[in-house]
This record gives structure tokens, sequence and C-alpha cells, in this order.
């Protein structure tokens, strides 16, 4: 009964993360369909084991022979997650199909041996088992190669991509966790426990999965890219600023003019939300791959008054507004890059996608605060895969 519990807290719990999730899918890069697909999985097998525990009833030789195949399945899904995760890709191709080769054929051979060659048990679970650690090695190989060790030139690209990393980290290390509770539990079936399917112990993988979705659901820097989406929250753990060391928390200019002591008291009130907000709507909505856009035309976007602009940027900023501009756009460039822009394009098309007016005026800008030219940054970023 105290099983059935765990089992159907862990599956609402999943399925209120999944829902969640599915409104993040868009904005949040670590969001992308095979993690929906893995935490619905979980989910549904959670409610069903719980159901099972409860009332229990009998299922079919070949429905568990097709389940447990299907089941082989999730671990593709696995390791298309992570590959998916380190090319920011939010949606499968046709490609990935190939992935699932393996499950299929594992399911063709359980369903022949079953009808044809029972003594073949053990080798099913063998296959059973090395299944998982196949693509858990592919993910690592994936994960060590394209993102945990991959160093990039310029520190707030460096910055930005540290939370993909952590989170990267945790979930494989929660996916290895989940497989070796799964072969234990093979081991167990065979010497130990008799044929369980690998369910032995299988309030373990709940536990684990609780802690997966609870820390989804109520760890911020989890569910959104960047910081938190609520300005009423101040504590500064939550903000992962990409050019923190731009802003002034307190100007070091003392305020003489009247007009910016009237704009004084409103700006300082507001001061996190406007750091936050500029860095969003310079980052996220690429205002600056226009290359006409003005202080004012800013200031319409962010929704805020030119006057508070110009203040934040006169007191509150260690840069001009040009400066900002052009390191957004630089930094736009170095994003486009590493997705892959040049491979397909020109530097010359590159400059006027980020916002650039002159070629030549971009590619200094870029050597100055990259300190490469970008085709030699692109050059180095390939040799580093």
């Amino acid at each position: 009964m105290f099983l059935s519990v765990v089992y159907f807290m862990t599956a609402l719990l999943g399925f209120l993360t999944l829902m969640v999730l599915i409104t993040q899918y868009k904005s949040n890069r670590k969001v992308n369909f095979y993690l929906l697909i893995l935490i619905f999985f979980a989910s549904f097998r959670f409610f069903f084991i719980g159901i099972y525990s409860l009332v229990f009833f009998t299922v079919s030789d070949d429905v568990t022979v097709i389940f447990r195949s299907f089941g082989s399945g999730i671990f593709a899904c696995i390791y298309l997650y992570f590959k998916c995760l380190v090319a920011n890709r939010k949606n499968p191709v046709a490609v990935d199909l190939y992935y699932f080769s393996i499950p299929v054929l594992f399911g063709i051979y359980n369903l022949w041996m079953r009808h044809y060659a029972v003594s073949w048990y053990l080798l099913s679970y063998f296959l059973f088992a090395l299944i998982p650690l196949f693509y858990l090695g592919l993910s690592f190989v994936e994960l060590k190669n394209k993102l945990w060790f991959l160093k990039s030139k310029t520190w707030h690209v460096q910055k930005q991509n540290m939370l993909v990393r952590n989170w990267s980290i945790f979930f494989f290390v929660f996916c290895f966790l989940i497989v070796l509770r799964l072969l234990v539990s093979l081991v167990l079936d065979i010497f130990v426990a008799g044929y369980s399917d690998g369910t032995s112990y299988f309030w373990l993988a709940a536990l684990l999965c609780f802690v997966l979705f609870f820390r989804l659901l109520f760890t911020p820097m989890m569910l959104y890219s960047n910081v938190l989406l609520d300005y009423e929250v101040k504590s500064e753990e939550y903000f992962e600023l990409v050019f923190e060391d731009f802003w002034l928390d307190e100007s070091d200019v003392l305020i003489t003019n009247s007009q910016d002591l009237k704009l004084s008291e409103r700006v300082e009130s507001n001061l996190e939300s406007y750091i936050y907000e500029i860095e969003r709507m310079a980052l996220e909505h690429f205002c600056f791959r226009n290359p006409k856009v003005s202080m004012r035309d800013f200031a319409i976007r962010l929704e805020i008054p030119k006057s508070h602009l110009l203040y934040f940027f006169k007191y509150h900023s260690k840069v001009s507004f040009i400066e900002f501009k052009r390191t957004v756009r630089i930094y736009d460039a170095i994003s486009l890059i590493e997705e892959g822009f040049l491979e397909k394009s020109s530097v010359e098309k590159l400059s006027k996608k980020t916002g650039f007016c002159s070629c030549d005026l971009f590619l200094s800008s870029f050597k100055e605060i990259v300190g490469v030219e970008p085709r030699e940054y692109n050059q180095k970023r390939k040799e580093l895969c």
C-alpha cells in the first residue's frame, strides 16, 4: 500500500512537471521533444505500476515483451535528448529514427525467442542490460566532447552555457543511477529473486524521479532559460546576467542635474528589473539585429520612457548604449557561429544578420572583443569539437 502511494505521487508530480515544461517548450533551451517523451513515459509507468500493485491483473507475455522492447527505446530517447540539447535543437528529425533500430531489433528477437527458443532467455537479459549502457556511453561521449569541456573564447558565452552544462551533468547522473538500478535488478533477477524484467527495487527509480520532477518544478534556474521571470523576487542568486560586469548597482557619479534627480527615485526602485529586461530584450528578442535601431526604439520595446534608459546608461552602466549595442551584436554573431551559421553562409551575411551596416566594422569589432576573426573562431570551435 505504501509503495502504491509513492508510485502515484511520483506519477502525479511527473504529469504536473510535463504540463509545466510544455508551456516552457519554446523559451527554455533545456526542454526539447525527447525530454517531454522521457517524462511522459516515466510518469505513465509509475501510474501503471501503482494501479498494478493495488489491483493485481494478468498481463499476457506478448504484451510484456512489447512493453519491454518499447521501454528499451526510452534509452535511445535519453541519448537523443542530450544530442538535441548540445545542438540546441527542439524537434526530432528523420535521422533520429536510426537510433531506435536497436530497440526494434531487440523486440523482434524477444518475440522470436519466446515462441521458438525459450532457452535463450539469458541472452535476452544480457541484451536488455547492454542497450542502456550503449546509449549512456554515446551520451557521455556527446556531452564530454561538445558541452562539458568545450570552452568558449568569450566569458559571456561561457557564462550563458554554464546553466545548460550544470543541468546536463545533473541529468546524466540521474540517468546513470536509473540504469545502475536496472542493472542491479537484472542481476538479482537471474541469480537471486527470479525473473521480474528488471522491476526489482523499482521504488528506488520512483524516488529518483520524484527528486528530478521536484527539482524541475521548484528550482527556478531549471525551469527558465536564464533568470526568474518574476520581478518580485529580489535574491540575486536567481539572476544569471550575461553582461553582469557592465552594470553598476550604485552610481559613482554625483547627481546634480534636476531632471536626473527626479528620475532617480523611479529608476533606482526598479533597477534590477531594468537590468534583467534590458538583457532579455537584447538577447532573446534580437532587437539589435535591426541596423537602424536607436535608443528611442529600444526604449519603446522595453515599454519605458527614453529618459529612463538615458539615466540608466548614464549612471548604472560602465559602457555607453552604442558600445552595449555593439557588444550584443558580437555576442549574437558568436551564438550564430556556434550554431553553424558560417558553414552555409558568408561572414558578410553574418555581419548583416547581426545588424552591422559595414562588414569591416563587424570584423574589427569581432576581433577587438573576441580576439580572433570570425572564420578563425569557427575553425577553433570545430577543432575543439
